[in-house]
């Protein structure tokens, strides 16, 4: 019987990462739930041994540190330091 999806921010293998984050990995009788990063856009795998009943569940949505304007280069090219 596979994980049902109970929210809104569960996902399967297959789709999409709606948004970069931390995802919580919901496995079918053989693990307990552990967490991964995942980045927007990523396809989400299948799992080696409960292949497509796997399912992740966003924890918390984060910015790729390249995306955040405070660590991106300056339009000079050069930075404080």
């Amino acid at each position: 019987m596979p994980v049902p999806a109970m929210a809104e921010n569960v996902f399967k293998p297959g789709e999409k990462a709606p948004q970069s984050g931390i995802y919580k990995v919901l496995h079918y009788q053989h693990r307990l739930y552990h967490e991964v990063t995942i980045l927007a856009g990523q396809s989400l795998p299948a799992c080696r041994r409960c292949g497509n009943d796997v399912r992740f569940q966003l924890v918390s949505s984060a910015v790729p540190v390249e995306d955040d304007a405070d660590f991106q280069a300056s339009p000079g090219g050069s930075s404080k330091g």
